[in-house]
């Protein structure tokens, strides 16, 4: 039975913080793997744990399928020990998704997670379960993650539900990644089997509101680890005041991305400026932002200050 192999997975829980590193690109859309080390060094020095690899902020929708199995090789040989990596798998297919989940669990990474396919939709919670089970079953060794974003995918069921059904029939499900904005829903997520599945929360606005119903992992952009490491500080240390704070300046850093549209060539734009690392454009669909935006982005990120 499901229930029964799921014990396996019983001790796999995700501590501290994951990253959601942005994909480095060339100017001329080839993947920098030149990068790579440099990029696992940053994020394991800014209080990093995990990396989100080949998710939304990645750009992995937009990578060819030998493209992201080569990113997925180049953060596993990155990281080295430093971080442990829970690869997205997620395609607008359930055959591509699975061929990606049996190369993740050929090189190593130490968890898997995916979208359901998309552009054909799910119609409900079923439906959903069944194409997670598809995915999750072709890598059945590596604990599994539902990834639910709804605003992006355009599927909207209720994830507690889809955890509920998935319960006896995906062995390998530890939990969900939570981008959705709902913050009802990530509560009632953790109330489905709170021994079995864990919510990742991927809303930074919300991270103090989180840590309230026991939701205290986040999947966050790479220039957010300090701020999260600083504010889960003092609400461990009962500092309400501190953590309100901190929790401000991490909307503020927020608002300063969503005045130019929120859109993911502002975060990444916004992770270059603060790290000073030059991880190159996005991809088409997404359009490069000009030089007018840049600079006054640059402007607002010196006049908000140091995110250490």
């Amino acid at each position: 039975m499901a229930g029964h192999n799921s014990k396996k997975f019983e001790k796999f829980k995700v501590t501290g913080s994951v990253a959601a590193p942005f994909t480095p690109f060339r100017d001329n859309g080839e993947i920098n793997f030149d990068k790579f080390e440099e990029y696992a060094n940053y994020l394991r020095n800014h209080h990093f744990q995990y990396a989100f690899v080949n998710g939304t902020l990645a750009e992995g929708m937009s990578m060819t399928l030998e493209e992201r199995k080569k990113s997925a090789e180049a953060w596993v040989k990155a990281s080295n020990g430093k971080l442990k990596i829970i690869l997205h798998v997620g395609t607008s297919n359930i055959r591509d998704s699975q061929e990606l989940a049996r190369h993740a669990s050929a090189i190593g990474v130490d968890a898997i997670a995916s979208l359901s396919p998309s552009f054909f939709k799910p119609a409900n919670e079923e439906m959903v379960v069944e194409c997670m089970s598809e995915i999750a079953g072709a890598a059945p060794d590596l604990p599994f993650f539902y990834y639910c974003i709804n605003f992006v995918t355009g599927i909207y069921v209720d994830p507690s539900k889809v955890l509920k059904r998935a319960r006896d029939k995906i062995p390998n499900l530890v939990g969900i990644k939570h981008s959705s904005r709902e913050l009802n829903n990530a509560h009632n997520c953790t109330l489905v089997d709170p021994n079995r599945f864990q919510v990742l929360m991927g809303t930074d606005s919300q991270f103090l509101p989180y840590f309230t119903y026991g939701i205290d992992v986040p999947v966050t952009a790479p220039y957010m680890g300090t701020l999260f490491y600083k504010l889960k500080t003092a609400y461990d240390s009962e500092d309400t005041k501190s953590a309100q704070a901190i929790q401000n300046r991490i909307l503020e850093l927020n608002n300063i991305r969503g005045k130019y549209g929120a859109g993911i060539e502002i975060a990444k734009t916004m992770f270059g400026i603060i790290s000073g690392m030059d991880i190159g454009p996005v991809r088409l669909p997404i359009s490069k932002i000009t030089t007018e935006t840049y600079n006054s982005l640059k402007k607002d990120l010196n006049e908000f200050g140091s995110v250490e």
